[in-house]
C-alpha cells in the first residue's frame, strides 16, 4: 500500500522545482572551479564573464528578443519591483499623477505585481487609482472594460500564464487592444509561468517589461532575469558598482547563471531534450485527471483547455475544503497545494472568487502542478499514489462507493465535527449502530451524511439545541440527503419527537432541559451512557471560554441565569460542556473550568450576589459589543502555559527520557491511514490514534489520564498544539507538542 512507501510524489511545481541534476552540476562546477568574479581582468575573470554572456545569448534566443536588454536579477519578485519602479517614475516625469490616472493589473495577477503597484504608487506619490481588470469565467481578462480605461493608464500589467489556474492570456490579441487604445502605456508580462510551457517571441511584440524566475523551472532559488524593450524607461532597482552595464548593480550570482545555462541549453535541444512536448505534456494531465476521478468521482476542474497550459490542473470536490484534501495527501506522502492564503476562517481562492465561480470551488481548490522535464515513470508513481487514496476515502466515509461499507476505528462513539467556529457532533452507538446528530452546520451536512449513510447507521434523531439566529442548521438538509435512511414520528421545532424527553441511543441516553436564554425554547441536552453522566451539550448556552450573548432576538440575560444555575445542579465540576460555538479553539469546557475562566459564574452557581452578577455580565456584553461588530459571546481568548515544545531534533533523546511515554496521533482517520505515524518514528514506538475529532470522547472513555505524559503529533504541529492548550487546561501536566510534526520527520 502506498502508504508504506517512503517516496515523496511532489506535485506543487508551480510554487517551486527541484534542481535540475545537470544545473546543479553546473552550479557546482562554478562554485569549485569556475567561480572568478565577471568584473575581474585576469583569465578568471574572463572565463567567468564568458559564461555570464553566454547564457544571456541564450536566455535571448529562448524568449524571442532580439533586441532589448536581459537582466539577471535575484528573481521574479525583483524584476517585478525594477519594471515598475521604472514606469512609474517615467510616468511622474510626464505628469501622469493623480487620481484620474489609472494603474492597471488583471484580478488574478501574483499578489506581487498589485502589492508592488500600491507600494511603488504611494513611495512615489503618484496617488493614482490602482484598479484590477475583471476577468471572465475562464479567467481572461475582460477586453471591454480594458477598451473603456486604457485611454487614462499610465502602467498595465498582466500574466503570461496563471500560477493557480495555469489559464494563459492571449499576448497577441491582449497588444492589439492596448496599442490600439494606448499606444505609450507601458506594459509588463509576468512570464514565470510561461517559459518552458508556452512559445515566447517577445521581440516581435511591445511588451516594456517580463519577469522571469529560475526556481520555477528546475534552477536554484535566488536567480531570475528581467528583459527590457529596447528603449523602454529603465531605474537601477539597486545602484553600486556598475554591474550588468549600469543596470543591476552587485556581484552576479554566477552559479545561479550557471544553473540557468544548463536549464536553457536544454530547452534549446531540437531534440533529446529532457523538457517534454506540450503533446506528451497534455497526456500526462489526462492521466493525472484520471488518477484524481478514481478518488473524487465528482470532481470538478475549475480551469481546463483551451485556456490552459497542459502542467497545471485545478479542481474542486463537492463537500471538501482545501485542507481535508491537503491533509489527506500530505499524510499519503503527496504535495499539493491549495494556492490560497492561510487564514483563520476557511480560506479561499481569490483567483476563482475573480473568476466568480461558486464559493465551495473557491474554497476547495486543490492546485496539482507538474514540471515541463517530468518523466514517463514519474507520472505513473504519481497517479499510482493517487489512486491508492480511493480505498482511504472510501474506508472513513469521505466519498460514498459501491463498496461494502467498512467500520474503521474512530467512527464510533462521539465525533465533534467542526466549521470555523461552529460545532456538530455525531453519537454513534458501536453496539446497536445507532446514531442522533445534534446541532448539524449546513457545511457538514455532506459529510454527517457520508458517515451515516457510507456505515449503514440507523438515525435515531436530528436535534438542535435552540434556533440559531446567526447561521442555518442543517437539519433538513441532512434529512433530504438521508432519504429513506431516516424516518420519525412528528417532531418539534429542535428536532425532538413530540412528548418526548428523552432519546435511547443503544448505550446511550438523551434527556433535554429547558435552558432558555440565549434563545427562549433552548434546551440542553445531557448524554448518560448506562446511566453515567458523559457530558451536556449546551448550544450556545455556555462556551468555552464565557457564555452566550442574549443581543440575538428572544435572548434574556435573566433567563440565561437561571438556566445556567440550573444547568450547574444536573452536571458536576469535570462534566464535559459541548458548545454549538467554539471560537477560540477550546473545542470544550467544565464547570470548574468556566468559574475559573469566567469568576463571575461562580458567584452565580452558587447563588450569591445574583442581581451584580447579571449586571457586571450585562456591562460586560456591552463593552464587547462596543469593541467589535462580530460579538459571538463572551470569549476571554488566553494561550494555556502548560504546553512544552519537542523540536523533532530532540525526538529520540527525548523519547529515552520518559519511558512511559504514550505518544498521541491528533490527525484525522483518513490521514492516519493514508501515512501511519510510526513509519515517521526514529524507533519502532505504540501510537495512540485520538483525532482532534474524538478528543473529548477519549476524555469521556478515559483513554488517557491528566498525570500521563503525553506526545502530541499532527502534520505540522498546530493541530497538536490545539490539542496540548485543550488538555492542559484540563490539567493534565506532561503534555508535550512535537514543533514542526511529520513534515520535519524523517
Amino acid at each position: 500500500m502506498f502508504s508504506q512507501l517512503h517516496r515523496e510524489i511532489y506535485l506543487d511545481n508551480n510554487a517551486t522545482t527541484p534542481v535540475l541534476p545537470a544545473a546543479a552540476e553546473a552550479a557546482m562546477h562554478i562554485m569549485q572551479r569556475g567561480f572568478g568574479n565577471p568584473s575581474s581582468s585576469h583569465a578568471t575573470g574572463i572565463k567567468a564573464k564568458a559564461e555570464l554572456e553566454t547564457t544571456r545569448a541564450l536566455a535571448r534566443q529562448l524568449i524571442g528578443a532580439r533586441t532589448g536588454d536581459i537582466v539577471f536579477t535575484s528573481g521574479a519578485t525583483e524584476g517585478i519591483q525594477t519594471s515598475i519602479v521604472s514606469a512609474l517614475l517615467a510616468a511622474r516625469e510626464q505628469g501622469l499623477t493623480g487620481a484620474d490616472t489609472l494603474l492597471l493589473y488583471g484580478a488574478t495577477e501574483h499578489k506581487a505585481v498589485p502589492e508592488s503597484l500600491k507600494h511603488w504608487n504611494k513611495v512615489l506619490q503618484l496617488n493614482a487609482t490602482v484598479m484590477a481588470i475583471p476577468v471572465n469565467q475562464h479567467g481572461l481578462l475582460d477586453t471591454k472594460f480594458m477598451r473603456d480605461n486604457l485611454p487614462k493608464t499610465a502602467m498595465i500589467c498582466t500574466m503570461a500564464a496563471n500560477n493557480e489556474t495555469g489559464v494563459k492570456q492571449d499576448l497577441a490579441a491582449l497588444e492589439q487592444l492596448i496599442r490600439s487604445c494606448n499606444p505609450e502605456v507601458y506594459w509588463m508580462v509576468d512570464c514565470v509561468q510561461a517559459l518552458g510551457k508556452m512559445s515566447l517571441n517577445i521581440a516581435q511584440t511591445s511588451i516594456d517589461y517580463a519577469p522571469f524566475s529560475g526556481h520555477k523551472l528546475y534552477a536554484p532559488k535566488g536567480i531570475g532575469f528581467l528583459y527590457v524593450r529596447k528603449n523602454a524607461p529603465y531605474q537601477p532597482f539597486i545602484a553600486g558598482g556598475g554591474q550588468e552595464s549600469g543596470l543591476r548593480s552587485g556581484t552576479e550570482n554566477l552559479p545561479g547563471i550557471a544553473a540557468l545555462h544548463a536549464i536553457f541549453t536544454e530547452l534549446a535541444k531540437p531534440q533529446g531534450s529532457v523538457f517534454q512536448s506540450s503533446a506528451v505534456l497534455w497526456q500526462y494531465r489526462q492521466q493525472l485527471i484520471c488518477a484524481l476521478k478514481q478518488v473524487f468521482p465528482a470532481m470538478v476542474l475549475n480551469s481546463d483547455a483551451p485556456y490552459i497550459v497542459p502542467t497545471t490542473i485545478n479542481f474542486s470536490v463537492p463537500g471538501f475544503y482545501s485542507k481535508d484534501i491537503m491533509d489527506l495527501f500530505d499524510a499519503a506522502g503527496i504535495r499539493v497545494s491549495s494556492g490560497s492564503a492561510c487564514s483563520s476562517k476557511v480560506p479561499s481562492s481569490f483567483v476563482l472568487d475573480a473568476m466568480g465561480l461558486e464559493s465551495w470551488r473557491s474554497q476547495g481548490a486543490i492546485r496539482l502542478s507538474f514540471g515541463p522535464a517530468m518523466t514517463t515513470v514519474e507520472c505513473e508513481q504519481a497517479c499510482a499514489a493517487i489512486a491508492a487514496l480511493a480505498e482511504v476515502v472510501a474506508k472513513h466515509c469521505l466519498v460514498l462507493t459501491d463498496a461494502t461499507p467498512t467500520l474503521e476505528l474512530h467512527a464510533t462513539g462521539l465525533l465533534q465535527l467542526k466549521h470555523e467556529a461552529l460545532c456538530s457532533y455525531v453519537l454513534i452507538c458501536p453496539h446497536s449502530r445507532d446514531a442522533v446528530v445534534i446541532d448539524p452546520v449546513l457545511a457538514l451536512a455532506g459529510r454527517i451524511a457520508n458517515i451515516i449513510q457510507g456505515l449503514g447507521l440507523h438515525v435515531k434523531a436530528v436535534l438542535d439545541t435552540h434556533l440559531h439566529r446567526d447561521h442555518m442548521s442543517a437539519s433538513k438538509e441532512i434529512l433530504a440527503l438521508l432519504g429513506n435512511a431516516y424516518s420519525t414520528a412528528a417532531c418539534d421545532v429542535l428536532g425532538w419527537p413530540e412528548q418526548q424527553t428523552t432519546i435511547a441511543c443503544g448505550d446511550y441516553q438523551l434527556t433535554k432541559i429547558a435552558t432558555a436564554g440565549h434563545t427562549p425554547e433552548a434546551v440542553s441536552i445531557l448524554l448518560h451512557r448506562q446511566q453515567e453522566l458523559c457530558a451536556v451539550f449546551v448550544g450556545d448556552l455556555m462556551l468555552p471560554g464565557g457564555v452566550g450573548r442574549t443581543d440575538l432576538p428572544g435572548g434574556d440575560i435573566s433567563a440565561l441565569t437561571e438556566s445556567i444555575r440550573l444547568l450547574a445542579s444536573h452536571i458536576d465540576d469535570a462534566t464535559l460542556i459541548l458548545s454549538s460555538h467554539d471560537y477560540a479553539q477550546r473545542f470544550f469546557t467544565t464547570l470548574a473550568l468556566a468559574q475559573k475562566e469566567q469568576p463571575l459564574l461562580t458567584g452565580l452557581i452558587e447563588h450569591h450576589h445574583i442581581d451584580s452578577w447579571q449586571q457586571q455580565l450585562q456591562q460586560h456584553a456591552v463593552t464587547l459589543q462596543q469593541q467589535t461588530q462580530h460579538l459571538c459571546g463572551l470569549v476571554e481568548v488566553s494561550p494555556s502555559d502548560a504546553t512544552d515544545v519537542i523540536a523533532v531534533e530532540q525526538l529520540e533523546t527525548f523519547m529515552l527520557k520518559w519511558p512511559q511515554l504514550q505518544v498521541v496521533d491528533v490527525r484525522e482517520p483518513h490521514e492516519q491511514s493514508a501515512g501511519a505515524l510510526s513509519q515517521y518514528l526514529p524507533k519502532p514506538y505504540p501510537v495512540l490514534e485520538i483525532p482532534l475529532s474524538k478528543l473529548a470522547d477519549a476524555l469521556i472513555n478515559n483513554v488517557v489520564q491528566p498525570e500521563q505524559p503525553l506526545l502530541l503529533v499532527c502534520r505540522s504541529g498546530n493541530r497538536s498544539l490545539v490539542a496540548c492548550k485543550v488538555l492542559g487546561r484540563l490539567g493534565f501536566s506532561q503534555v508535550f507538542n512535537l514543533k514542526g510534526g511529520t513534515a520535519l520527520l524523517r
